[in-house]
């Protein structure tokens, strides 16, 4: 369901759990990821998220802790998402899991992608 970039992932059949794909931020600065999702293995149908209401994306260091890193989610149809993290956003992110999710106005829920977030220390301060 989701290739990364030029990496690739292939999508997880109904039932099965979503892709996984790993995440790295150098802490304090802004990240982008591009993420192509598809509908099959081979990636050659689109993954149609023109009827998607939102696509939303969080960090925690933990599944089941309360606080969590946003990051900002621009759809451009028919099947890209960019996931955003801000500077300030990126300074306090933890190590830990990501995931996103896609929400239709019918209330189905599906996660697209998941995986493992490592955040590196940074060394230059701008405080």
């Amino acid at each position: 369901m989701v290739a990364l970039a030029d990496r690739s992932a292939c999508g997880a059949p109904p039932g099965e759990l979503p892709p996984e794909v790993p995440l790295w931020v150098y802490r304090g600065d802004t990240r982008a990821w591009r993420l192509r999702l598809w509908a099959d293995k081979d990636r050659t149908e689109p993954f149609d998220l023109a009827g998607v209401l939102d696509v939303t994306a969080q960090v925690r260091r933990d599944p089941d802790r309360a606080a969590a890193t946003e990051l900002r989610c621009d759809v451009t149809l028919p099947n890209v998402v960019t996931l955003h993290l801000s500077a300030a956003a990126s300074a306090v992110c933890p190590s830990g899991r990501w995931d996103m999710q896609a929400r239709w106005p019918d209330g189905r829920v599906a996660t697209l992608a998941r995986g493992p977030i490592h955040v590196e220390p940074d060394v230059t301060r701008h405080d």
